[in-house]
């Protein structure tokens, strides 16, 4: 069995006194992600407007151990329930920044009745919004080839997908 990798987080200064625990933490000890949450330095709801983005500070710097780096994903929820797109984010070794997330609100339907969205959404301070997910780095070799050694290649794979993209692979 593998040793696990210990990922040391900093705290921002001013957010020790607020009773709310910063460093991550995972909803249950199974889950794959240690969610995280929103630590707007002045503590004060952040209100969204349709098609707006910013990004959130998380009130925490991570150091990665050597050959480990972080996946910054948003939960399901962020999406699902909240209409928010949210960025991918990559920490990686050698990142001593503190670690924000960009989210973007974008309701599909906006109106009153219960079926629609409302025009603006707030994030409260110490909301949960995101996850961290440790990834083992792994190297990787680049060489380069012809287009046409590329499409002998992809030949002799036989693979059904071919050049299709987006839900190509269910397509006969």
């Amino acid at each position: 069995m593998s040793k696990k990798p210990i990922y040391k987080f900093a705290i921002r200064e001013d957010l020790k006194d607020s009773g709310i625990n910063f460093l991550p933490e995972r909803a249950e000890p199974e889950a794959t992600g240690w969610d995280v949450k929103s630590a707007q330095p002045d503590r004060k709801a952040i209100i969204l407007h349709s098609g707006e983005y910013v990004k959130i500070p998380l009130g925490i710097r991570a150091f990665c151990p050597k050959g480990w780096w972080l996946k910054l994903n948003p939960r399901s929820s962020t999406f699902a329930k909240k209409f928010q797109h949210c960025l991918y984010g990559v920490i990686d070794t050698s990142f001593s920044g503190e670690i924000l997330l960009a989210i973007q609100y974008l309701p599909n339907k906006i109106g009153t009745n219960d079926n629609l969205c409302l025009p603006t959404f707030t994030i409260e301070f110490g909301e949960p919004l995101g996850q961290l997910i440790p990834v083992k780095r792994v190297d990787m070799e680049v060489e380069q080839i012809t287009n046409e050694k590329y499409d002998e290649l992809c030949l002799e794979r036989n693979a059904k997908r071919g050049a299709g993209g987006f839900g190509s692979s269910d397509k006969t």
